[in-house]
């Protein structure tokens, strides 16, 4: 996305090259919904010209939503307060060619309410340690979330997690550990003690990248 977004800029300001900060980096396959790019440049383009050229360029699969100023001293990563994650499971004995690289299908019976109780144990201040994919760069595995919850929504799961930020694969891990859960393989205390061990080893597997959704990314007033 980066390289395509950039290529359009550089049509749209007129040859100017320049390079994009993102809010966050999302995994191959991860479906970004509310993505948030910033850049500096000192050529002038009116918001509503700039956003009509960036979606004249760019390919299909790529959307920008908006286009306005910001502050200088505005960081679309380092700015940003808050994040909202949706991952979105599909129960049922037949596929969805329609939703087909949207949702992760799943056979299995989910106990929602079990899941629902696991996923509050993740709510405050924690080192998410159980949760953090090897590789990962971060200088810390403590974060903050401040919602989580399971919901039904027609057919699908959503499972939604709000927080100021999170580590690599972390939204993704906490899924296939609540699918656990929801299979009866394991209790939805069984998330305090994944906390407790900080040990990757210890938690589910790593849900597919193609139901996860970020689907905002919050910034002060």
């Amino acid at each position: 996305m980066q390289l395509r977004l950039e290529e359009a800029l550089a049509v749209v300001l007129g040859g100017v090259e320049l390079r994009v900060i993102a809010s966050g980096r999302t995994d191959s396959g991860v479906h970004a919904l509310g993505q948030v790019v910033s850049f500096r440049t000192t050529v002038e383009r009116a918001p509503q010209k700039m956003r009509d050229g960036l979606n004249a360029h760019l390919p299909p699969d790529i959307a920008c939503l908006d286009a306005r100023p910001v502050a200088p001293e505005f960081h679309a990563q380092r700015s940003a307060v808050g994040k909202l994650y949706r991952y979105r499971l599909r129960v049922a004995n037949s596929r969805s060619a329609l939703r087909h690289g949207r949702v992760w299908a799943s056979r299995y019976t989910l106990d929602i309410a079990a899941m629902d109780r696991a996923a509050r144990r993740l709510v405050g201040e924690h080192d998410f340690a159980s949760f953090r994919a090897a590789g990962c760069s971060a200088t810390t595995s403590v974060r903050r979330i401040q919602r989580a919850s399971v919901v039904a929504v027609d057919d699908e799961i959503w499972i939604e997690l709000y927080g100021s930020g999170f580590l690599r694969h972390m939204v993704r891990i906490v899924v296939g550990s609540l699918v656990d859960v929801g299979r009866g393989r394991r209790a939805p205390s069984w998330f305090g003690e994944l906390l407790e061990l900080r040990d990757r080893q210890q938690a589910g597997r790593t849900a597919p990248a193609h139901g996860l959704y970020l689907v905002r990314v919050d910034y002060e007033r």
